[in-house]
């Protein structure tokens, strides 16, 4: 009969090992403390304009929700919507969501897929104003990211 006890520690070890990766960067990701209190997300400059980039098409979007749902034009809405659902979540860089912590992925991943649920009202025929309250509950998506993470510029 073998002794098949070190494989099993290697085994163990490997795993050990595979859990502690998968742990850095699928929970905690690229972070540190920053010094305003928030989390500072650790990426490069390039990661970071993608990061920036991405919110910015957020709160454009948003405008464009907003005075849609105003003009209660439901097509404009989910036109606008759409694009940035679940489906932009597959656009993000693997390198680049592996950096971002938990919290942060949690946060913009519920906001695409409530730009799912938006566009998907619009098309429904919802009333504007059951969607903009949908909407509202959404932007505390971004308030609560803007008040826990910056992105620092790392040179």
């Amino acid at each position: 009969m073998k002794n098949t006890t070190p494989h099993w520690i290697a085994i163990g070890l490997l795993l050990a090992v595979i859990a502690g990766i998968g742990y850095k960067f699928i929970i905690v990701g690229s972070a540190m403390q920053g010094e305003e209190g928030r989390t500072a997300v650790v990426l490069t400059p390039g990661e970071r304009q993608a990061v920036l980039g991405e919110m910015r098409m957020l709160l454009e979007t948003s405008q464009v929700i907003v005075e849609a749902l105003a003009n209660e034009d439901l097509a404009a809405v989910e036109a606008a919507a759409r694009p940035l659902g679940s489906g932009a979540i597959a656009t993000v860089d693997f390198a680049l969501r592996a950096k971002l912590p938990i919290e942060f992925k949690k946060l913009g991943f519920g906001t695409h897929y409530a730009f799912d649920d938006i566009a998907n009202m619009a098309k429904e025929g919802k009333p504007a104003k059951e969607i903009q309250l949908v909407f509202a509950q959404t932007m505390n998506n971004c308030i609560a990211c803007h008040s826990m993470f910056e992105l620092p510029l790392i040179k």
